[in-house]
């Protein structure tokens, strides 16, 4: 259990005021560092919120049991029918004051508003990023990505930071696309690095093959956007940054299991960067066809 870091600012006194209680946020992307988002694993009994501002563009998913989840429409209250993968949409600053009489279980994702505007600036085409309101709707894209952030949240950024951020970004996109007053979709870049960019950040990857990498880290190597290295780079290679960097990690580690295929495979993977045994075995299944300890036999046969 962890406290929550997304913030809610009260109407009437304008203090501060943690987005769920102490003691009901299961997950936090706060204890993994991604860059622009916030994610975190709600459990919480019934409760009435008081009227707030929201700090950050807010997206409520809900994943557990369905129910009856109810607002505050200025003197009204008014209801909707919570079923699994549907979600609630607010922007940064809107008003508030939420209420459910069931415990309730959803993933609370939180967009800095630099993060989104700076996706639209970089498409040149400036503007401020307003999001529709939506309460208990359905989009089966926003549901995938919601077991996804869970998944993520659970192993603890089992994939990485440049797997997360990746995400983040993936998921920004389409809520400006489909849920925000832009009603536009946004330029897809189609060049590619320069030479001398995609040597610089393959050196980059390289030297830093076994680190934690962040999207946006990245990205400021060659001075651009995540939005725009991650298109570039991908049209550049064929790869996603994330897929590139694994690709890469258990070459590394084919090399080390060919000069020693006595090694021991776990130690190997952990020596390349991979979280443990598993994130390493289902990794190297997917580049090479086999399971390292398959592979090793091979080398040894």
């Amino acid at each position: 259990m962890t406290t929550s870091h997304i913030r809610l600012i009260d109407t009437t006194t304008g203090d501060i005021l943690p987005a769920a209680p102490d003691g009901t946020v299961l997950h936090s992307s706060t204890n993994i560092g991604w860059k622009g988002i916030t994610v975190e694993l709600h459990q919480i009994p019934p409760l009435e919120l008081p009227e707030h501002y929201i700090e950050g563009h807010r997206l409520l998913v809900h994943v557990g049991k369905p129910l009856n989840f109810e607002w505050k429409d200025g003197s009204r209250w008014r209801q909707t029918w919570l079923k699994p993968g549907d979600f609630c949409l607010q922007t940064h600053g809107e008003m508030n004051a939420p209420r459910w009489r069931e415990n309730i279980e959803f993933l609370a994702i939180s967009l800095s508003p630099p993060f989104v505007s700076k996706i639209f600036e970089d498409t040149g085409t400036p503007e401020k990023i307003i999001f529709q309101e939506r309460r208990g709707e359905s989009d089966p894209i926003i549901a995938n990505f919601g077991q996804r952030f869970k998944a993520e949240l659970e192993m603890g950024s089992y994939c990485g930071t440049l797997y997360g951020e990746s995400m983040a970004l993936a998921f920004a996109m389409h809520l400006i696309e489909q849920h925000s007053h832009c009603y536009k979709s946004l330029p897809k870049p189609r060049g590619k690095l320069s030479s001398l960019q995609l040597r610089h950040i393959i050196e980059y990857l390289h030297y830093h093959l076994t680190e934690e990498l962040s999207l946006i880290d990245l990205a400021a190597q060659i001075n651009l956007s995540a939005y725009h290295f991650a298109r570039l780079f991908k049209n550049s290679l064929g790869l996603s940054p994330h897929q590139y960097m694994l690709q890469n990690r258990v070459e590394r580690a084919k090399k080390l299991i060919t000069v020693s295929a006595h090694s021991n495979l776990t130690e190997i993977g952990l020596q390349v960067g991979f979280y443990d045994q598993a994130h390493f075995t289902k990794a190297f299944k997917r580049v090479v066809g086999v399971s390292p300890k398959a592979f090793s036999k091979q080398q040894i046969g």
